[in-house]
């Protein structure tokens, strides 16, 4: 892992808040709000304001159990780096593919139709691959650790990551993958039920 930058809070809510702003829930605001998110002042606070509260309107039971105090930085991995990333701890990932586990092993698991009956939603992830090459995905997925040490876990970006890895783990291409990465560390992320570990396995 190498860190490239680092990065504020009102950046970190902006690049979040861009990979939500197609979604439904802001069907409504998008019209009213589109220049905050597709032309951002990120010296403006009242702009950050706005940002901030458009996305903890959506994100909250996600964002609310992430320690207060977080350092953010644009970072940069390789592919054995990127292949090791851990998925979200949520029920759904876990009862799908048990717990800590890594991107290639969730690729594997999706290429080899593990049922989907915990609402994880294959379909999204299978759409994005066949999306790979027609639309850029410049948005960061965003990792969350309690340090430095990998292996991160996914906090968001979790259905691209994986669609990225199928794609690879089908036809043995890499170019598509991304190498710049959001990351958020704390001592205190141990506190957040989505951070994974691979010491949780049994």
């Amino acid at each position: 892992m190498k860190i490239l930058a680092e990065v504020n809070e009102p950046e970190f809510e902006l690049q979040f808040l861009s990979t939500e702003w197609y979604k439904p829930f802001y069907d409504s605001l998008r019209e009213q709000y589109n220049e905050l998110v597709t032309n951002p002042d990120l010296s403006d606070w009242k702009q950050n304001y706005a940002r901030k509260e458009l996305l903890w309107k959506w994100r909250y039971p996600l964002l609310g159990q992430l320690p207060q105090q977080i350092e953010w930085y644009l970072i940069e991995l390789d592919l054995e780096e990127f292949e090791n990333l851990l998925v979200i701890r949520e029920n759904g990932w876990d009862k799908t593919f048990g717990l800590g586990k890594n991107l290639e092993e969730v690729a594997l698991a999706v290429q080899n139709d593990v049922e989907d009956s915990w609402g994880v939603n294959f379909k999204q992830i299978k759409d994005i691959k066949n999306n790979i090459g027609k639309y850029a995905f410049k948005e960061k997925i965003i990792l969350i650790s309690s340090n430095e040490e990998a292996p991160y876990t996914i906090l968001e970006g979790n259905h691209r990551a994986v669609a990225f890895e199928l794609k690879k783990v089908e036809i043995g291409e890499t170019d598509h993958i991304p190498k710049k990465f959001l990351l958020g560390i704390s001592p205190n992320m141990g506190q957040a039920h989505w951070l994974n570990s691979r010491q949780k396995i049994q």
